[in-house]
C-alpha cells in the first residue's frame, strides 16, 4: 500500500498540471473567483465581461447590476438588512431624500445581502418603495463592516464618502452632507 500512495499523488499532480492555464466557468463555483488575481498577474486579462455571478449587485429579478450603469449620476448606496431595526427606521428618510435630490442627478440604491425572495417579501410587507437591490455576496466579502452604512459615489464612480450608522437622511443637515459629500458625526441621541 505504501508504494501506491506516491503514485496516486504523482498522478493527481500530473492531472492538475494538465488543467493549468485553463479557467473554465463553472456555475456556482467559488474557487475560480479566488484564483483570478493570480491569473491576471501572470498574463493579460481577457477582455470579456465578468460572469453574472461575479457582479457586485443584482436587481430584484436576479440580473447583474454594477454602479457603472449609473455613470453620469451621483450614487447614494445604503447597505441595510431586514433584521436591522436602525436600517428599517431610516428607509423612509432615504426615500424622501431620494425624491428631494432626484432632480439634482442623484440615484439612491438600497443593497442587502439577503436573498431576493427575502428582500421582496420585506418590501411588500412594509410597503416600502425605492431602488432596492441585492448584494451578490455577504457584506463581509465586500469589506462592509456594519449596517446600516452608506456610501456616496460621484458621477465617475469614485467613492466620495462613507457614513456608518443610521441618519435622518432627509434632514437639512444630511441633505447638505450628501450634496457636499462630507462626513458627519452621529449624535448621541440616535
Amino acid at each position: 500500500m505504501m508504494n501506491k500512495a506516491p503514485s496516486l499523488v504523482l498522478l493527481a499532480l500530473v492531472l492538475l498540471q494538465g488543467c493549468g492555464g485553463e479557467n473554465p466557468a463553472t456555475p456556482g463555483a467559488a474557487a475560480p473567483a479566488a484564483s483570478a488575481p493570480a491569473d491576471v498577474a501572470q498574463g493579460p486579462a481577457p477582455a470579456a465581461a465578468p460572469p453574472a455571478t461575479e457582479s457586485k449587485f443584482q436587481d430584484l429579478q436576479g440580473q447583474p447590476l454594477e454602479l457603472s450603469a449609473y455613470a453620469g449620476k451621483k450614487v447614494f448606496l445604503n447597505y441595510w438588512a431586514t433584521w436591522c431595526a436602525p436600517c428599517i427606521r431610516e428607509i423612509p428618510a432615504i426615500t424622501r431624500a431620494s425624491a428631494e435630490l432626484e432632480d439634482e442627478g442623484y440615484v439612491f440604491l438600497l443593497a442587502s445581502d439577503e436573498s431576493i425572495d427575502t428582500i421582496n417579501e420585506f418590501i411588500l410587507d412594509r410597503e416600502f418603495s425605492g431602488n432596492f437591490i441585492k448584494l451578490s455576496k455577504f457584506f463581509g466579502a465586500w469589506n462592509i463592516q456594519a449596517v446600516p452604512s452608506s456610501e456616496l459615489y460621484d458621477e465617475n464612480g469614485n467613492l466620495v464618502v462613507t457614513w456608518n450608522g443610521a441618519y435622518e437622511w432627509d434632514s437639512a443637515e444630511m441633505l447638505d452632507a450628501i450634496r457636499n459629500g462630507t462626513p458627519v458625526e452621529l449624535s448621541t441621541g440616535q
